[in-house]
């Protein structure tokens, strides 16, 4: 679903968000970014439990390269937030619920291992 879609379709969704820290704000289009949304995409396809939509977006509105994944559902949302030990946020109002989290190559290293193992992450 694309991100305009799913904001006029779920305009109250829960809001997570990846902090692409290990990519320049000058990279906004790169490869690297790209790969990082795709990577969130398949994580999510795995860990949702419901078929609710949701779409993520690439963003620089906060400055930095930020992955905006909106989900319909709390329990999908929740999903990823259990991976990716998202933290509570404020900064994006509309959204019934928002959490945040540093995408960092640790963080990266998890997730890919994840898909690997069928969803196991090792602690970090």
């Amino acid at each position: 679903m694309s991100w305009p879609a799913f904001l006029k379709d779920f305009p109250h969704g829960h809001l997570v968000v990846a902090v692409a820290v290990d990519v320049g704000a000058d990279e906004i289009g790169s490869r690297r970014l790209r790969g990082l949304r795709d990577l969130l995409h398949r994580v999510i396809g795995r860990a949702a439990s419901s078929n609710g939509g949701f779409a993520l977006t690439v963003s620089r509105t906060a400055g930095f390269p930020e992955i905006l994944c909106g989900f319909e559902t709390q329990a999908d949302a929740d999903a990823l937030v259990g991976l990716a030990r998202a933290r509570p946020t404020d900064r994006y109002p509309g959204f019934a619920t928002q959490r945040v989290f540093d995408l960092d190559t640790a963080t990266e290293a998890a997730l890919r291992a994840g898909l690997m193992s069928d969803g196991d992450i090792d602690q970090r």
